[in-house]
């Protein structure tokens, strides 16, 4: 039976501006880059670590509408974080890329937890979650 999640894939309008986004608040190496698609882990051994891919449309065509967490699909996804000490640095690199955060920085995120939420370049929600 599967234990963990290997790796998520998101389909992004324009890879340089996404790749940019996540290499830079993540921290994480390019493991993998193409014309049309990159994937970043936590370090460049990624055997058993996860892997955040961004791929540009299949279809190579750019929808009218960017992403929307109220249509069937992907609402947000949280990357784990082991101490409010963690939380804190992440809140710090986000500031200093001047990008914007929910609630302004560190909040209780409704369940019991900790996190901070922002958007990347498409409008996805991204969260970073500490559990209490």
């Amino acid at each position: 039976m599967p234990n963990y999640i290997n790796h998520i894939c998101l389909t992004v309008s324009d890879l340089k501006k996404s790749l940019d986004f996540y290499e830079k608040v993540l921290g994480w190496k390019i493991i993998h880059q193409d014309k049309n698609f990159a994937a970043l882990a936590p370090d460049t051994k990624a055997t058993k670590d996860f892997i955040l891919g961004l791929g540009t449309y299949r279809d190579y065509k750019i929808p009218k509408n960017k992403f929307d967490r109220n249509r069937i699909g992907l609402d947000h996804f949280a990357f784990m974080v082991g101490t409010r000490q963690d939380l804190e640095k992440i809140e710090k690199r986000l500031k200093r890329l001047k990008i914007t955060m929910e609630d302004n920085g560190i909040t209780d995120d409704g369940f019991g937890g900790t996190g901070i939420f922002t958007q990347d370049p498409d409008g996805m929600k991204v969260e970073w979650h500490l559990r209490k």
